[in-house]
């Protein structure tokens, strides 16, 4: 497989829908009239991630098959058909729930504190440590001022408390989570749901991606309930309860904040959320 690395036409594989893409890490490759997609990492310990994912998970058919890892490239399978779309038929989110339990049901080892208090740091601080993607998009956006500090310390402590209190109240546990269920993140082909973004699979508390998902690609009735039924499928739901969804809800709101002070964008919503679920839990 190695031979198609060096020998195909390789080219940025984009998303059919609007967004994402911002890692510049996936390539489609055309080697004698066949397509794959390799993953053209920046570190070995990333490709070598990517592989243990694929492996991990391989049994349950969503993702596309691993053909191998050379170096820091992963090569799959290029999955034909299409992306999902906005508008899809009820069988597609009941997969969509089916996968997120499959992932769910994968423990891994991450203390998800850690990152927490890192980001509200960097919050009260105004001193970021960019990702490749706030990078990627300072770049594209041609964003040269600094970003500045958005909470004071004493607000940052009153964030702590909370996120504290809800996840001894809820018992969260770390899980394989997708982080993003949009639809440039997922194929259709013959009726099967594929999960293409093998990078949205990451360490978070178990269900995250689900309630992201909630408020986005399932935000009608209808969709929540099919993705619960594929869900229930293989999983229970009952960890899924209001306080559940508020811990979620915290984690998103301080994840959006620290982007977007990054990126120049207006956060104003995201400290209201904040603001909203201080009050609630009486904080």
């Amino acid at each position: 497989m190695k031979h198609i690395l060096k020998e195909g036409q390789l080219s940025i594989l984009l998303p059919e829908g609007e967004g994402g893409a911002l890692s510049g890490e996936v390539h489609l490759v055309k080697h004698n009239r066949k397509k794959y997609v390799v993953r053209r990492c920046s570190n070995l310990s990333k490709a070598k991630y990517y592989e243990s994912i694929s492996k991990k998970l391989e049994k349950y058919g969503f993702l596309p098959k691993l053909l191998g890892r050379f170096g820091k490239d992963v090569l799959y399978e290029f999955i034909e058909g299409r992306d999902l779309r906005q508008n899809e038929k009820s069988f597609v989110f009941e997969q969509l729930g089916e996968i997120g339990a499959f992932v769910n049901k994968k423990k891994i080892k991450s203390n998800s504190n850690l990152e927490f208090n890192k980001t509200l740091r960097e919050l009260v601080s105004g001193k970021y440590n960019p990702s490749p993607k706030v990078l990627i998009r300072r770049k594209r956006s041609n964003i040269r001022k600094k970003p500045k500090s958005v909470l004071s310390s004493k607000e940052s402590n009153k964030i702590k408390k909370l996120y504290s209190y809800l996840m001894k109240k809820t018992n969260a546990k770390i899980r394989m989570d997708i982080s993003d269920f949009i639809p440039g993140n997922f194929r259709l082909r013959k009726g099967k749901v594929y999960l293409v973004d093998v990078e949205s699979i990451k360490p978070a508390i178990k269900g995250r991606g689900v309630a992201k998902c909630f408020r986005g690609f399932c935000n009608t009735k209808k969709r929540k309930e099919l993705f619960i039924k594929g869900y229930k499928n293989i999983s229970s739901t009952n960890f899924l309860n209001e306080t559940y969804l508020d811990l979620c809800h915290l984690l998103f709101a301080v994840q959006a904040l620290h982007f977007k002070a990054q990126v120049d964008r207006n956060y104003k919503d995201d400290l209201e959320k904040i603001e909203i679920l201080l009050k609630k839990y009486k904080i």
